[in-house]
């Protein structure tokens, strides 16, 4: 399995803070994600390219 950034992590983290996101939202999200090595490749370089306080 692939690994996510720290960057991809916090976002993660970000989200499963929001109002109404359960663990459940989040666990299938994460899912999703990591299970494509593609995915996470994408992920992670999408937000290599953001801004910082994304």
């Amino acid at each position: 399995m692939s690994t996510l950034s720290p960057k991809a992590e916090s976002l993660l983290s970000d989200l499963a803070n929001q109002p109404g996101v359960t663990q459940q939202h989040m666990d299938g999200l994460r899912d999703a994600i990591t299970s494509s090595p593609a995915l996470v490749e994408l992920f992670n370089d999408t937000l290599a390219c953001t801004a910082p306080g994304m």
